[in-house]
């Protein structure tokens, strides 16, 4: 995930969180130069990621025209 400036929106989803419909966590990718501009999760099976599509596309980016999933 490529989110410029969106620290802020990233923070609460590099934790678990038992009441989100997909399970899972983001990390900080800190090489490369994308310190704060790229998060990365894997997840195994599809059922654990449903509904995290819905939920990025809910959230408060500070610019939206520059997140890449």
């Amino acid at each position: 995930m490529f989110a410029q400036g969106a620290e802020a929106v990233m923070a609460p989803l590099t934790r678990d969180d038992p009441a989100r419909s997909w399970r899972g966590r983001f990390e900080p990718i800190e090489r490369g130069g994308l310190s704060g501009l790229a998060w990365s999760a894997e997840f195994e099976r599809m059922r654990t990621r449903a509904g995290l599509l819905s939920h990025l596309e809910s959230l408060p980016w500070p610019r939206p025209g520059a997140c890449r999933c």
